[in-house]
């Protein structure tokens, strides 16, 4: 079991976009963020893996201080960044088989990879986040948006051994078909007694495996259970009138619950 822990935080650049953040996660846990564009939900896990510093606060893991320390907190968190921030094709000139092989070279020891077992643990990588065969030794500048947030999708399952992963629109710019299979690879990672931060444009594909919401907006947020967050009288005093509900949905701005 691992334990995450904000404390006090305040987030943002030069002025705040959220204060007084303060929650703790055990695993196998898994939240969401949500809110409206510009909220802070990217600010928030940018400041969880310690990319960014905090304007005030601590964030702890299993007790130890990972505040501003991207390196203490890589040891716990993979982190998968929206698509449109990670310029795949450009950054990494080479094949989808060959990114995988060179980040799964990284972890070996850590995975308890054999040099002998490597291709077969790429395959199943590959399958696993639906990216298809005729694919994998074509260049990565030749994939799709969608097949390109698979790919950091893989990418993160590599690193089996973190207890923490934190998704940053895991699902955008793919197809509705393949939104569900990533959202149902995702969930069910939570089994393997982790804690998983998740934002989404589309909650409700994970909301069987939500244990916590965490809502930004207006400078303030609010964390529980679904059942607790999402209710009428939370969504209207957090939004105001960017809040409507729909039938079987909620609109929050460019969220649907």
């Amino acid at each position: 079991m691992v334990e995450l822990r904000l404390e006090d935080l305040s987030i943002g650049y030069d002025k705040p976009i959220i204060t007084n953040i303060d929650f703790k996660l055990r695993s196998p846990v898994l939240v969401q963020v949500m809110g409206p564009n510009g909220a802070g939900k990217t600010t928030l896990l940018k400041t969880i893996i310690g990319v960014l510093k905090p304007l005030k606060g601590k964030i702890f893991i299993d007790e130890e201080d990972v505040t501003g320390n991207p390196e203490k907190a890589g040891t716990y968190i993979s982190y998968v960044p929206q698509v449109s921030t990670y310029v795949l094709g450009n950054v990494f000139p080479m094949s989808v088989w060959e990114f995988v092989e060179f980040e799964a070279k990284a972890y070996m020891k850590r995975l308890g990879l054999h040099k002998n077992g490597l291709s077969k643990f790429i395959e199943e990588i590959l399958n696993t986040v639906g990216i298809p065969k005729d694919l994998w030794h074509k260049g990565i500048n030749k994939l799709s948006g969608g097949q390109r947030q698979r790919l950091l999708v893989a990418r993160a399952l590599l690193k089996k051994n973190t207890p923490i992963l934190a998704l940053d629109e895991p699902l955008s710019a793919i197809d509705i078909e393949g939104r569900a299979v990533i959202a149902n690879i995702v969930g069910k990672l939570k089994e393997n007694n982790k804690i998983i931060i998740i934002t989404c444009h589309d909650p409700e594909l994970l909301m069987d495996f939500t244990d916590y919401i965490v809502l930004l907006g207006r400078g303030i947020h609010v964390f529980g259970k679904p059942k607790e967050v999402l209710k009428p009288s939370v969504l209207s005093e957090l939004y105001h009138a960017s809040y409507v509900e729909l039938e079987k949905h909620i609109h929050i701005c460019d969220y649907h619950i």
